[in-house]
């Protein structure tokens, strides 16, 4: 809530910073703070950057647990594209770097993704409801990828 007047909404800002400090605990294996952020709804989704996807407030956290396994500790930076608030639904895209210890290696793997979250206002906060993260490529043709 707003510290000024419980009964605003809190602004989207908070969220925003405390789904980076979320990231950052993620990227060292710690995914307490981005599952506490998560609307615990039916119609939660993840569209996670190696592949699948999941629906439900269940799978989604189910997938958190899996991906906590996959960092060793490291750094995530964002790069905002863009942010638009709405009264009760806001959606943000960056460009999310990776650089982190993977299991089994002893050198650091970077990565960049491209991320859409999606973000619904609750009881006076903003959930997360949906992140969708895939690996920022370059441009190419859409023949070249299609074998033909």
């Amino acid at each position: 809530m707003n510290d000024r007047d419980p009964s605003l909404p809190e602004p989207f800002a908070i969220a925003l910073a405390r789904l980076r400090a979320a990231l950052a605990d993620v990227a060292n294996g710690d995914v307490a703070a981005i599952k506490a952020l998560y609307a615990h709804d039916d119609d939660a989704t993840s569209f996670y950057g190696w592949g699948g996807y999941e629906k439900g407030w269940d799978e989604v956290s189910r997938r958190w647990d899996w991906a906590a396994t996959q960092f060793g500790g490291g750094t995530v930076a964002h790069d905002n594209v863009t942010t638009v608030v709405g009264a009760d639904l806001a959606f943000m895209t960056d460009i999310e770097t990776f650089v982190v210890i993977r299991p089994g290696a002893s050198e650091p793997t970077r990565w960049s993704n491209r991320v859409t979250h999606v973000f619904r206002l609750r009881d006076g906060r903003w959930r997360l409801l949906h992140r969708h993260a895939n690996r920022l490529e370059t441009r190419y043709e859409p023949a070249s990828r299609e074998g033909g």
